[in-house]
């Protein structure tokens, strides 16, 4: 089941924004954890070999596309519903640091939460 997070992540846009700017040199993966509250910035390849090899290559591929268009991708941690979902956000939104309406893609990267990648 999918699940709009889009509200959560303008909550978090502005550190969000923080976590991308202090590490945008190392294409990071950002991960917004709503039950710590915290966001996060990770080793993108090391966040995508932690997902599940079914969500894997998709990831992959949606990364790198985000990637070459200069966006962002950032994941929703919701662990009480269990769920990891991703969301990738424009040019626009990364450099004018504008909080998000709607991502530009949304996959739906569901998967068991437990398994946290290493920063």
């Amino acid at each position: 089941m999918k699940r709009d997070y889009t509200k959560q992540i303008a909550e978090y846009w502005p550190t969000i924004m923080e976590a991308w700017q202090a590490h945008a040199d190392k294409r990071p993966i950002i991960e917004c954890d709503l039950e710590a509250k915290k966001v996060y910035a990770y080793n993108s390849a090391q966040y995508m070999d932690s997902l599940s090899e079914r969500t894997r290559n998709t990831t992959r591929r949606q990364f790198a596309q985000t990637m070459a268009a200069g966006g962002i991708m950032v994941f929703v941690k919701d662990t009480r519903k269990r769920i990891l979902q991703s969301y990738s956000f424009s040019v626009v939104e990364t450099v004018e640091g504008r909080k998000p309406n709607k991502p530009s893609h949304r996959i739906s990267n569901l998967r068991r939460v437990g398994k946290t990648a290493s920063s």
